[in-house]
């Protein structure tokens, strides 16, 4: 319950879709920093991209194995 509050107050919403940094904090940060930022996110994305299509390959597999 604690840990709620707290999550609250300071905004913060665990969730795979959810960035817990603030938005007036990208306001304060370096360009640089800004383009590092978004390439890390961006290769995120990318990595989970790639897992999912690998989920969706494996079970395309299994569909055309399957005999109905």
């Amino acid at each position: 319950m604690a840990n709620e509050q707290l999550n609250d107050l300071l905004k913060f919403r665990p969730h795979p879709a959810w960035d817990p940094v603030p938005p007036w904090l990208f306001q304060a940060l370096d360009r640089v920093v800004l383009r590092d930022l978004a390439i890390i996110s961006l290769e995120r994305t990318r990595a989970t991209a790639e897992i999912n299509n690998r989920a969706i390959d494996q079970a395309i597999a299994v569909l055309k194995k399957a005999k109905f």
